[in-house]
């Protein structure tokens, strides 16, 4: 289902207005990115199709932390599954480890980037950007959820279609119409079983993508 869809669902099994207004229809969908960012954290991470690889160059030597090399996150991360120095995957660390320098084949993430030890052994090659030849390093890791529209400005931010399979695309009406109950007080004599469909529905997505994929 696109989203104009769910949406459209979503009121049928609410209130069954035959014609939403603009507001409406922007609390609707608010109320299906709610349940989608829900449901991402549970999904996106691990599902192959949502980890893209990326390789990062080298962006500078930090004087701290052993003179530790920092290497700036993907715009659009979410979460790191997989990093690799060469053929080296390494661990997640923290900043002792960075201190220490004993086990070097682990990287802590700030804020902005990763630092990882100079002393490892980088692979090379040129950053197209300013034709320089660079360390870097490869990774994998999940993408930011892009934001449910109806209709699509920015491809890199927005989508009109859910990532999940078709017969999970329910599952975003059942946890829009848990937020809509829970925002209208008059419905709360329906919020506790659609709350239950909803956690219910988020155990099955878990399941899924634990065994399904």
């Amino acid at each position: 289902m696109n989203v104009t869809e769910l949406i459209e669902l979503t009121n049928r099994l609410s209130t069954d207005k035959s014609e939403l207004t603009p507001k409406e229809r922007a609390a609707y969908l608010q109320y299906l990115n709610m349940a989608n960012d829900e449901l991402y954290e549970i999904y996106g991470s691990g599902s192959p199709s949502l980890i893209p690889y990326k390789e990062i160059f080298l962006t500078y030597e930090s004087p701290i932390f052993n003179k530790s090399y920092v290497f700036s996150y993907p715009n659009d991360l979410f979460k790191i599954e997989n990093v690799f120095a060469g053929d080296v995957e390494l661990k997640k660390g923290s900043i002792k480890d960075l201190q220490v320098g004993q086990d070097i084949n682990k990287y802590f993430g700030s804020r902005t980037g990763l630092f990882i030890s100079s002393k490892l052994k980088y692979p090379t090659k040129i950053d197209t950007t300013d034709n320089t030849d660079k360390k870097y390093i490869s990774i994998f890791y999940t993408r930011n959820p892009q934001r449910l529209v109806e209709n699509i400005n920015d491809a890199n931010l927005e989508t009109d279609t859910p990532v999940y399979p078709l017969p999970y695309h329910i599952f975003l009406v059942h946890g829009a119409l848990y937020y809509f109950y829970f925002s209208n007080k008059v419905f709360m004599d329906k919020m506790a079983y659609i709350r239950n469909v909803w956690e219910k529905d988020k155990e099955t997505l878990a399941k899924f993508k634990n065994y399904g994929l």
